[in-house]
């Protein structure tokens, strides 16, 4: 035991001052931070996204970003927020502000770029019409080696709310109706037949006989005329006979 104390004794002895020395140079992790918001504009009721991006990042294994803004006008949608890959991203909001936290998993490097990359970003509701400042108000950077950089002096933009607009009302088309078409009786033209002059027949002679049937008044007539012609010489006939008669028994008297 005694001489697995003075092992151990020697090697912290001899490694102590290497780690602490390690430790002592390691180098704090570095990003410059800015604030973006996505779309520019927006109306009441509207998300926007709001993202944090980091510039000049070294050596950044976990951090605490810290949005604030105008409780009245905007607030945390309570969708999860995202982060770079290879990490755990997370967040907890509070009365005008929400806190975005990223830590890498596991043996997973810390993050290094020259370029821009996206530390964090958090959709959020419009509530209100105005004008909504949005800041990065604290970030706290760690580095793999347990580091820590803390920015007090933190990026913002300010983000245009306007008010729902109320729709302007589309006149609905009235359908004029079509004229009432008043149709004038038509006069009923009573036809009055106008009267047929009745043929008053001429009134026939006395003593003439009745018209024979399908025969006119005038063929009437003339057969009437033929009866009185013809008794009228069977008597002349007849007065000539009786006279010669009477003429021949005047002679034989005589003689």
């Amino acid at each position: 035991m005694r001489r697995f104390g003075a092992a151990l004794a020697a090697g912290l002895a001899l490694f102590g001052p290497l780690a602490v020395a390690s430790a002592a140079h390691a180098a704090p992790p570095t990003a410059v931070l800015t604030v973006e918001v996505a779309p520019t504009t927006a109306a009441v009721g509207d998300t926007v996204v709001v993202t944090v991006r980091g510039s000049g990042v070294t050596d950044l294994y976990a951090y605490d970003l810290v949005l604030s803004a105008d409780d009245l006008l905007l607030e945390p949608t309570g969708d999860a927020p995202t982060g770079p890959e290879g990490g755990y991203t997370s967040a907890v909001a509070a009365p005008g502000e929400v806190t975005i936290s990223h830590t890498r998993v596991g043996t997973s490097p810390g993050l290094s770029s020259t370029g821009q990359i996206v530390l964090a970003s958090v959709p959020v509701r419009v509530l209100a019409a105005g004008t909504a400042r949005i800041e990065l108000s604290a970030a706290r950077l760690v580095s793999t080696t347990g580091e820590v950089t803390t920015n007090a002096a933190g990026a913002s933009i300010s983000l245009p709310l306007t008010a729902v607009p109320t729709p302007t009302p589309t006149p609905t088309a009235t359908a004029t109706p079509a004229p009432t078409v008043t149709t004038s009786p038509t006069p009923t033209s009573t036809a009055t037949a106008a009267p047929i002059p009745t043929a008053s027949a001429s009134p026939s002679p006395t003593g003439s006989a009745a018209a024979r049937p399908g025969g006119s008044d005038l063929a009437a007539t003339g057969a009437d005329a033929a009866a009185w012609l013809t008794s009228g010489a069977v008597g002349v006939v007849l007065l000539a006979a009786g006279a010669l008669l009477v003429a021949r028994r005047r002679q034989g008297v005589r003689e």
